[in-house]
């Protein structure tokens, strides 16, 4: 961060991340450009298209952004508490009927209509995460794993009754990252993912073996098995296992995303042509969010679909690169917390449009519509970005 030869801090736009900026920029432009392709042919959603590129969503995210890449990534750290328990309010507040609004399934994610507060708990955790881990309280290595582990778990078990079962992957992905990186009591953290594997088995097998037992013994367990699994995640889990199942009911998303995606082919069928999308098969209320990657694939083709991902690749690896330039324990902490829940997101979204897992409902970042999740990866994005400006001058 400093002239090697006169020791003065190099300009801002030396220290800048360049590549995370232009490469941010360029699938914020493929998200506009193919929100505008899946809303061009819905009836009465062409106001999605204004929201998500004039007002207020990429403005406000480009303004966060801003902000928080101007101040220096250990205030925000310093201040993490206050921004979760804070983020912990909303997402109580969420869960009062009344108070948070009902998707057409029944969950309750969004307060005032809009604002959705598990994506603000996404910056919250990272900050706090980076202060616990990153050298902020005297503990020892299990006691950081415990209470990184526990701030965690809070959050995603609040998501989770919302429920949405989706949201809760990044909050776990980046506190195992993060736990990970700052290298508190490995064989302890390794025994907990070998716990957490067995608990993903034992809730896949729930779902699952009731469906080879007789038709009375299987109405018993499922009537045990329904306290606790909400029916929209049987139904999801039963179609990826069984793709055939229902195609005119809970297996029609899937199935119409895989049919736009392979019916691409090598060089799509054409910006704004794609059938699938045109005829409406592809779904209707979020062919523009969880879906808006079948859009990409089945009109720019397999050509598009690697660009789109290189372009999430090199975001990604400047990301990594900042972590891995800055020597301050805390900005490394940040970075992976950062690429952690972005990976995440990307992974996800592109293995369930293509059918390698079940469908979870998690937008693509920076190219799905959604207001709070844009607003929210930029702001992440930020706090990388302030690492990169930052980490070479004094606290």
């Amino acid at each position: 961060m400093f002239d090697e030869t006169d020791g003065k801090p190099r300009p801002w736009w030396l220290r800048a991340n360049w590549a995370m900026v232009l490469c941010a920029a360029a699938l914020l432009v493929v998200g506009v450009l193919f929100i505008r392709s899946a809303c061009s042919v819905r009836v009465g959603r062409a106001h999605e298209l204004w929201r998500q590129m004039i007002w207020p969503w990429i403005p406000l995210g480009v303004a966060a952004h801003l902000v928080v890449a101007a101040v220096d990534y250990r205030r925000w750290t310093e201040w993490a508490w206050a921004f979760y328990l804070f983020a912990l309010v909303l997402l109580v507040l969420v869960l009062i009927p009344g108070i948070g609004t009902t998707s057409n399934m029944g969950a309750r994610r969004w307060l005032f209509g809009r604002f959705q507060p598990s994506e603000g708990a996404k910056f919250a955790l990272v900050a706090t995460l980076a202060f616990v881990l990153g050298g902020g309280m005297a503990l020892g290595e299990r006691a950081k794993l415990w209470l990184s582990l526990g701030l965690a778990a809070v959050p995603a078990a609040l998501v989770l009754l919302e429920p949405d079962l989706g949201t809760t992957l990044p909050f776990v992905a980046a506190a195992l990252a993060m736990v990970f990186v700052a290298g508190c009591a490995k064989r302890t953290l390794l025994a907990l993912v070998l716990a957490a594997a067995l608990g993903a088995s034992a809730f896949l097998g729930a779902i699952l073996l009731p469906e080879r037992l007789p038709p009375e013994r299987r109405a018993k367990v499922e009537a045990v098995t329904g306290r606790f699994l909400h029916r929209h995640w049987k139904d999801r889990v039963l179609v990826f296992a069984h793709p055939e199942r229902d195609l005119q009911g809970a297996g029609w998303n899937a199935w119409q995303s895989k049919i736009a995606v392979g019916s691409g082919g090598e060089r799509g069928k054409g910006y704004m042509k794609g059938t699938q999308n045109a005829l409406g098969y592809l779904p209707v209320s979020v062919s523009s969010s969880d879906f808006i990657f079948s859009v990409i694939a089945e009109e720019t083709g397999f050509r598009g679909s690697a660009a789109v991902l290189g372009l999430f690749a090199l975001l990604l690896a400047s990301v990594a690169w900042t972590g891995l330039r800055c020597r301050d324990e805390a900005g490394r902490l940040v970075c992976t917390g950062v690429g952690a829940i972005l990976f995440t997101h990307v992974f996800v979204n592109v293995a369930m449009t293509i059918g390698v897992m079940p469908i979870t409902g998690i937008p693509l970042p920076l190219v799905s519509y959604g207001g709070t999740f844009a607003i929210s990866t930029l702001a992440l994005l930020g706090l990388v970005q302030s690492v990169s400006l930052h980490s070479g001058s004094e606290a």
